[in-house]
Formats: structure tokens, C-alpha cells, sequence
């Protein structure tokens, strides 16, 4: 299953105002490892136990007492604690636009070369640890400007950042997200076909506006995206209907449908008949 974030999760902590999600404080008893796909880029200090960031070819281990930078995207990663205790750690989100106004207010718009990663690992200082020792003191005390106070240490933590011996690596990164050219809305729909992502979501992935990407999606595919993506994941869903022995809510997710009910509901408007009708029709064959 896939797991969204920002978003409300049960037996944590989240820092909410209104609609906008500002930080949680995430705490896990067990080992686990989940996909993950990150709908704004986050920041997240490791206070106890460790974080591992798995890609195709390594891992990355983020141990208590570092800083963890992450671009929105899709991640596979693992939480684990020692015997007795938990996995605790604070996720703070922000924008593209937020790092964007950053930049420009301070004048960190003129481009520096480093490598560049979809993701940064840094070891705390003592100011970084004060920060975030008085982040944490919001989420047992709210005052009334929370939201102003909120954007306020956010600049606070991008500054105490630039300040740190990794300065260049880290406005490398921030660089990136903000200047980062559109990527190929091809590349993004294939990558992405059968996840269960939101047009929002998909636009944000290709660097482009819900308009924009629209657009330009028509103009490669001539095809609306809702209805084109709909139809691609419909035709590999007939497939593993008439080829695997699957359940059919199996089947859903692995298309990309995270309802059950709403893939049966616009398959039958496709094909004229249910998935498990589907599927008799093919073994009477």
C-alpha cells in the first residue's frame, strides 16, 4: 500500500492549520518498510532509532542526531528501533513556492555547482538541536499565530542551514527544486501509470501547474490525462483478469485504483460487464 504524505495519520502527532499541514511528529514500536510518496519536500530530524532510504543500487542510513533533506517523490524506506524503544522522529514540510520566496528574499538565487541528489543527509549542530528542540515545543503549546510563527521557523531552519559546512551542497538542493526544468510528461506518466497518484500530484511530479500539465499532456497524447491514464490501467487490469488467478481488489491496486468499488464501477462502464463477469467470460472460453 502506498503512503501519502502530508496528510492526517491516526496515533500521531500533526502541526495543522486548517487545510495546510506544517509538521508531524512521527513515532513507530516496530521495524517496518513501506513506499511512500511525498507530496511536498520535507525535512525530517531522527531523535531516536534509525531511518533507512533504499534505492535501486544502495541504501542510505539516517541515524538519531541527523537531519534528513527530501525532495517530493517516491520513496521506499524502513524505520527501526532498538529493544525498548521507539522510532521518533520530526517531519517538517515545505514548498516549492515557501523556497522559492526564500531564495529571492536573501538573494541565494545565483547558481552554485555541487552535486545533486534527490535527497541530503547532514549531522546536527548545536544550533540545529536547539531548533529543533523548540520546534517540538509547538506541538504541546499552540498559540494563536501558530501559522505566522510556523513560516517564520521555517526560514529560521534554511538559514541555520547555509550556515552549516555543507552550505553549498545544501543551496544546491534548494536550487534544484525551485529551478528544476519541467520533466517530460512522458517520462512522468510511464514512470507513474500505476500508482495510485491524483492529477495534482502527477502535475506536481513534472514540475508543472495542473494547467499546464493538462495541456501539455493533451498536446502529446491528444487525449485528456484523466481519461487516457484511465484507460491504460483498465486495458493491463483486463489483462490480469483474463491471465492471473488475482482477487479482483488485488487487481485494483496494482492498476493504480485504490477503491475497489470505483475500478468495478468504470470498468463496467468500459467494458459492459464486471471484472469477475470478465473473468467468467474468459474461462468459459
Amino acid at each position: 500500500m502506498l503512503l501519502k504524505f502530508p496528510k492526517d495519520q491516526d496515533g500521531q502527532q500533526i502541526l495543522k492549520v486548517g487545510n495546510t499541514h506544517y509538521a508531524m511528529l512521527k513515532q513507530r514500536s516496530m521495524a517496518s518498510k513501506r513506499t511512500i510518496f511525498l507530496n511536498e519536500n520535507v525535512m525530517i530530524f531522527v531523535l531516536s532509532g534509525y531511518k533507512l532510504l533504499h534505492f535501486d543500487r544502495h541504501t542510505v542510513k539516517v541515524e538519531a542526531g541527523s537531519l534528513l533533506l527530501m525532495k517530493r517523490g517516491f520513496y521506499v524506506m524502513s524505520d527501526f528501533v532498538e529493544d525498548g524503544l521507539n522510532f521518533e522522529s520530526l517531519l517538517i514540510y515545505f514548498s516549492d513556492e515557501q523556497l522559492r520566496r526564500f531564495l529571492h528574499k536573501f538573494n541565494y538565487t545565483t547558481p552554485v555547482k555541487s552535486n545533486i541528489s534527490d535527497h541530503l543527509t547532514l549531522p546536527l549542530n548545536p544550533l540545529l538541536d536547539a531548533f529543533r528542540e523548540q520546534y517540538l515545543s509547538y506541538f504541546t503549546q499552540t498559540p494563536s499565530t501558530l501559522a505566522a510563527l510556523l513560516s517564520v521557523k521555517l526560514y529560521e531552519v534554511f538559514l541555520l542551514l547555509l550556515a552549516t559546512p555543507q552550505q553549498s551542497s545544501i543551496l544546491a538542493f534548494m536550487q534544484q527544486i525551485v529551478y528544476a526544468q519541467p520533466s517530460d510528461i512522458a517520462f512522468v506518466v510511464k514512470q507513474h501509470l500505476f500508482q495510485p497518484l491524483t492529477l495534482p500530484e502527477l502535475a506536481k511530479l513534472s514540475g508543472r501547474s495542473l494547467a499546464s500539465f493538462k495541456r501539455d499532456f493533451q498536446q502529446q497524447y491528444q487525449a485528456a490525462p484523466k481519461r487516457w491514464i484511465n484507460e491504460q490501467r483498465l486495458a493491463y487490469a483486463q489483462t490480469l483478469l483474463q491471465t492471473t488467478p488475482k482477487q479482483v481488489a488485488e487487481i485494483a491496486l496494482e492498476c493504480g485504483f485504490e477503491s475497489t468499488s470505483h475500478f468495478i464501477r468504470i470498468f463496467k462502464q468500459t467494458y459492459g460487464t464486471t471484472p469477475n463477469s470478465e473473468r467468467a467470460k474468459k474461462a468459459i472460453i
